[in-house]
């Protein structure tokens, strides 16, 4: 059976620190690892071991945090730290909230302002963001278990990925009539999963201004003028393992701004090159879902799918879909 654990979110501002939920996690892991030395797990050769602690979901939405990888080896000059840890302004979704919406300073009716925090990870790669309008999944297993099925390291990552991926596909989003519409992800060379973004902008499109990974600003220019799709990070992947016990995990956009919005006073990715991806672009369920319906003949979402698509929504069907795939229940 697998153990879902949502830490809560106790209003627009009271986040879970990412510190904490780190705790818990290393907890989760303490007590998988604890198990495979303990003499219940060392028996004889020809005797089943139990199959010890059960495998877990941890899934949370953190106060805003820049995490640094283990590629970012160099540490950050103190006027990219400075520029990291300013603060962010977040605006909670609203019923009146779209795609096509701009945030200014003077829109102080819904603002909130925290703080942010820049910590180490032991994931691959160089500096992406978590925090609100995001929901974090991290499995806490032992690929060698006797709980479910097993994995190698590879085939672990393919199951984050395949999990992440129905999951995008069982969110549908029901319009004002019958219409609706989901999200088809697929993997690409790149960590992560990817979307055909159905989000169109005037002009040419930005990534990132600058990171602690490059200090260029990046653009690529409209899906209209490419020779294909144009295509946008939906979800980040990173994983750590020690003993075959898994750490970290996937993180999935829900509704974050998008690279329309170039102010890095209100969005985390103005702020860097997440994960080091340059000239690639990311995205949210909110945006893509509500851009594909806007594409049919101007439909909208409905008001009452739209509040109820939330982060503890997608994390329950992640962990339905990840039950399904590890062969056990939820």
């Amino acid at each position: 059976r697998l153990l879902h654990i949502h830490l809560p979110s106790r209003g627009p501002s009271l986040y879970p620190p990412y510190t904490i939920a780190s705790r818990v996690q290393e907890h989760l892991r303490r007590r998988q690892l604890d198990f495979k030395d303990s003499s219940a797990y060392n028996r004889p050769t020809g005797k089943r071991p139990p199959p010890g602690p059960p495998p877990t979901l941890l899934s949370f939405t953190p106060l805003p945090t820049y995490t640094l990888g283990r590629r970012q080896t160099a540490p950050l000059e103190p006027g990219e730290l400075a520029r990291l840890q300013a603060p962010l302004v977040h605006y909670p979704p609203t019923t009146t909230t779209s795609v096509n919406d701009n945030h200014n300073d003077s829109d102080n009716n819904n603002k909130i302002t925290n703080a942010v925090t820049v910590i180490p990870s032991p994931r691959g790669g160089l500096t992406t963001y978590h925090g609100p309008g995001q929901i974090v999944l991290w499995p806490v297993l032992d690929l060698r278990s006797k709980w479910h099925k097993t994995f190698t390291v590879r085939c672990y990552s393919r199951l984050l990925e395949d999990t992440t991926i129905a999951t995008l596909s069982a969110l549908t989003w029901p319009a004002e009539g019958s219409v609706t519409t989901h999200l088809k992800g697929f993997t690409t060379d790149d960590p992560g999963v990817w979307v055909n973004t159905a989000i169109q902008s005037g002009g040419s499109r930005s990534s990132s201004s600058s990171s602690s990974s490059s200090s260029d600003t990046t653009t690529t220019t409209d899906t209209e003028t490419q020779s294909g799709p144009q295509i946008a990070k939906i979800a980040a992947l990173g994983v750590h393992l020690r003993r075959h016990v898994s750490a970290l995990g996937t993180a999935i956009n829900v509704n974050m701004p998008g690279p329309e919005d170039l102010n890095p006073a209100s969005n985390p990715w103005a702020r860097i090159v997440a994960c080091g991806l340059e000239g690639k672009t990311v995205t949210s369920i909110h945006r893509e879902l509500e851009a594909r319906l806007r594409s049919m003949d101007e439909l909208r979402p409905s008001e009452e799918m739209k509040d109820g698509l939330t982060e503890q929504v997608v994390a329950r069907e992640w962990a339905n879909e990840l039950s399904k795939r590890l062969l056990c229940e939820e």
